[in-house]
C-alpha cells in the first residue's frame, strides 16, 4: 500500500511539473543581434553564434518598428529552418538599441 501511494504521489509531482511549462517569451531570448533588413513582415537579423536569420513578424507586429542597425533581442518559437539565410518566427522581439 506505502509503495503504491509513494509511486502515485511521485507520478502526480512529475506529471504535473510537466505540464506546467507554458509557451511565454520570458527567461532567456534566442537571437540578439543586429538589423540588417526589414522587408514584407520579416527581418533579417546577424547573430554572432548563428549568422543571418529571417525571422517572420510576431503576429500583430508594426513593420514599421524595425529599422536597419536596431539591435534587438529574439524570443523563437525554437523551430528554425536550415537555409541560407536561416529562417523562423519569432514569438517575440525587443529592441534593445535604436540605429545610430
Amino acid at each position: 500500500m506505502k509503495k503504491s501511494l509513494m509511486f502515485g504521489f511521485i507520478l502526480t509531482f512529475i506529471l504535473l511539473t510537466g505540464c506546467s511549462q507554458q509557451n511565454d517569451v520570458k527567461g532567456a531570448y534566442d537571437i540578439k543581434g543586429t538589423v540588417i533588413d526589414v522587408e514584407n513582415s520579416t527581418i533579417l537579423v546577424e547573430d554572432d553564434k548563428l549568422g543571418l536569420i529571417r525571422l517572420s513578424l510576431p503576429e500583430g507586429s508594426d513593420i514599421k518598428t524595425f529599422e536597419t542597425g536596431q539591435t534587438v533581442a529574439v524570443w523563437t518559437d525554437g523551430k528554425i529552418r536550415e537555409s541560407y539565410p536561416l529562417q523562423g518566427s519569432a514569438l517575440h522581439i525587443e529592441i534593445i538599441k535604436q540605429a545610430d
